[in-house]
């Protein structure tokens, strides 16, 4: 139980990370288009990340594994399922990491 709750502040305070910055970044600039742009670049990165087309060795999430079998089981659920099933497992899959970035998001848009 404590490695799921482990795992959940983590994927939490990785999307955290990049919505503070994110928000930070629209602040100083004044512009939504750098926070629109930079939202959309995480949202693409974990995309490609769920979709194997990109093995993120660095990345400190258990789901992120860069080996090989899950590296398969990333390009095999790509050819299997539809379009709609994906988008729906990238979504429940990710929730907690787009909901920390949204979070943040708006926590970096107040700081000073």
């Amino acid at each position: 139980m404590a490695d799921i709750a482990e795992e959940a502040v983590k994927e939490i305070l990785f999307g955290g990370l990049a919505g503070l910055a994110a928000g930070y970044a629209t602040k100083k600039t004044g512009s939504q288009l750098v926070g629109l742009t930079m939202g959309a670049g995480f949202v693409a990165l974990r995309a490609a990340i769920f979709n194997g087309d990109y093995l993120a060795t660095w990345s400190p999430l258990i789901k992120d594994d860069a080996s090989f079998p899950q590296h398969m089981k990333r390009k095999a659920r790509k050819e299997a399922f539809s379009t709609n099933k994906r988008v729906e497992d990238f979504t429940k899959e990710n929730f907690l990491v787009f909901s920390g970035f949204s979070g943040f998001y708006f926590l970096g848009q107040t700081m000073s």
